[in-house]
């Protein structure tokens, strides 16, 4: 059992580097017809970007790191390999790239994984392997994942988002890697601002497209180009940190973009109706405390900051209500119920119907034990509400907050 101590925060911190952007970017790189270079705050990489790193790695990339650039030479005329094996790490997003963008470098393609992956759902289904042309050889369940391409990727290509938009980041990398007329299909599409990212990423490195309805289209042979790109601060992180702000005192944070394609970016509407004072000054934002307003959300395109919200809501004057609740299940843990027995253990009212939470604040238990299901969003939200006057919480484990956002550990 792990107390949080006492946490005393800088007047102004840095956020940590995105995660989401940086992972679409190094897939990009190793792809690309000449050099990147990615400039940001790489002093200490979340999990899931070293993970991704060593996966280009794998496809061929030389990678050099610093503090602030990393370089990524992609893999001159590579050759198709008969078999490859890559580790993803605890990576949902990457895995579910990998599937897509590994075989421009591999027939056969034997994924590892560690952690919470290894239980959760994938939604790679037979229909999506189909229409890339795979087949599974290993047994449902069963790992190492190993995919072999038995047929050749379909130009014209179908999915249902409905439960993650990950996967269609993949295809549409692979379909900008191909030629002639192709296009992507999708229906109940969720988590859109993350697709729009991908979709920026891909024509701010040359990719001529179009979006019209729920197809994305390709019609000529553009090529995936070498860059210089600043990465995004993350919004996901960052969101703890401006929560601490708007719970407690005040804290500035530098290096996070205003209309970044970052769904977590929605929490500045969110401590607007809390009561917050937000203010911007270049690339940096202060967030001070005033009010403590209940307050009502949805986060059915932004599934990650629900424990947080669960704690802001915990910490309001009056009842709140969370929609969106359905997208929680397949995360690192099935993050309703993690987020529920979080809340039961402050002692927090609260009534889960369909699609949604009813939170009454009031924290009534302040010698709490958290269980975070080993999920980095569960140990990031009870860091928040030991920031609350007289609370003590203590914590089965802290280690997985290393997946994205390392920088938070080193400051307890």
């Amino acid at each position: 059992m792990l107390r949080i101590p006492n946490i005393a925060l800088p007047s102004l911190i840095q956020a940590p580097v995105s995660k989401s952007h940086m992972q679409r970017e190094l897939l990009l790189s190793v792809v690309a017809n000449s050099p990147t270079r990615l400039h940001g705050n790489f002093i200490s990489l979340p999990d899931d970007v070293l993970s991704a790193i060593k996966c280009i790695e794998s496809f061929g990339a030389t990678v050099l790191i610093n503090e602030n650039r990393i370089e990524v030479f992609p893999p001159i005329n590579p050759i198709i390999k008969d078999e490859l094996a890559v580790h993803v790490g605890e990576s949902g997003y990457l895995i579910r790239n990998i599937v897509s963008v590994g075989f421009l470098f591999t027939r056969k393609l034997i994924i590892q994984a560690k952690g919470t992956l290894l239980s959760r759902e994938l939604h790679v289904n037979g229909e999506l392997l189909d229409q890339l042309g795979l087949i599974q050889r290993s047994n449902h369940g069963e790992w190492p994942l190993i995919l072999e391409q038995i047929n050749p990727c379909q130009k014209h290509i179908q999915l249902d988002a409905s439960a993650t938009s990950q996967i269609a980041s993949g295809v549409l990398i692979r379909l900008a890697k191909s030629t002639g007329e192709r296009r992507l299909c999708l229906k109940n599409l969720v988590s859109t601002p993350y697709l729009n990212m991908t979709v920026n990423n891909l024509m701010n490195r040359g990719i001529i497209l179009s979006w019209v309805d729920d197809c994305i289209s390709f019609d000529d042979n553009s090529q995936i180009q070498g860059r210089d790109i600043q990465i995004d601060g993350d919004w996901s992180g960052a969101a703890n940190l401006l929560c601490i702000g708007a719970i407690t005192n005040e804290i500035c944070v530098k290096g996070l973009r205003l209309e970044s394609n970052q769904a977590d970016e929605y929490i500045l509407d969110i401590l607007t109706l809390y009561g917050a004072q937000i203010e911007w000054n270049g690339d940096v934002i202060t967030v001070r405390h005033s009010e403590n307003r209940s307050f009502n959300c949805d986060v059915t395109h932004c599934p990650d900051l629900f424990p947080l919200l669960c704690v802001l809501a915990a910490s309001a004057s009056g009842t709140s209500i969370i929609k969106g609740t359905q997208r929680l299940m397949y995360k690192e843990s099935d993050r309703l119920k993690s987020s529920m027995a979080m809340l039961s253990a402050l002692g927090v009212s609260f009534e889960a119907v369909t699609n949604e939470i009813i939170i009454t604040g009031g924290i009534k238990d302040h010698e709490p034990y958290i269980d975070t299901y080993n999920d980095h969003r569960i140990v990031l939200a009870a860091i928040v509400a030991s920031t609350i006057s007289d609370l003590n919480i203590s914590l089965n484990e802290v280690d997985s907050v290393e997946k994205s956002f390392p920088e938070m550990k080193l400051l307890m």
